[in-house]
């Protein structure tokens, strides 16, 4: 069976999934959270006029704790609108968990020139001769939460394995080595695709 390529034309979607927070941006429903910090999750210091790491790379399901050391007020604001910290300083800090894959962009709006990136590949669990379990989210996507899902053989053009699903995970079988990658939309926000991660079934 040959996969459809993908198409890159995207509907308008229905902002059903956003939650409206006054004074912030409109931040997407579930699997996205923010909260207060978790032990043990990675931290990013938000220092120096400098977000370090800059670049991220975290499991599916991580809570990432942004620290704000500085006197002077930082906010870590998601540039597709998942996440908006608002201004902190003096100590303060801010909790978000990553529910889905993709790469997602952010900065301060306070310093522009402030940027980051938390990258969160696709987990997959099984073994070249039984097949692959892909998974994408932590949960089914709900409030206008889906995903994009493709995969890629060698250097072949990206193939949608889903689009605009809801499913959190899929079976794959399909022989050779391919590579998986993903994306996450919620209302009208979309994040970039995740970094790909390759399965080789025989």
């Amino acid at each position: 069976m040959i996969l459809p390529t993908i198409s890159f034309v995207r509907a308008s979607r229905v902002v059903a999934g956003l939650v409206l927070v006054t004074g912030l941006a409109a931040v997407p429903a579930a699997p996205f959270l923010a909260g207060s910090a978790t032990a043990g999750g990675p931290t990013v210091s938000v220092a120096n006029m400098r977000f370090t790491p800059a670049t991220l790379k975290t499991g599916l399901g991580s809570t990432v704790t942004w620290s704000f050391p500085d006197a002077m007020a930082h906010t870590t604001t998601s540039n597709q609108g998942f996440w908006n910290s608002g201004p902190k300083s003096g100590g303060a800090t801010f909790a978000h968990t990553f529910g889905s894959a993709g790469s997602f962009a952010y900065r301060c709006t306070i310093h522009p020139s402030m940027t980051g990136t938390v990258q969160v590949p696709v987990s997959r669990s099984g073994s070249a001769g039984s097949g692959w379990t892909l998974r994408w989210a932590t949960a089914r996507g709900t409030g206008g939460t889906t995903y994009d899902v493709q995969v890629r053989k060698g250097t072949h053009p990206w193939r949608a394995l889903r689009t605009d699903t809801t499913a959190p995970s899929a079976t794959f079988a399909k022989p050779g080595a391919w590579s998986v990658r993903a994306r996450t939309s919620a209302g009208s926000a979309t994040s970039g695709w995740s970094p790909a991660v390759v399965v080789k079934t025989s």
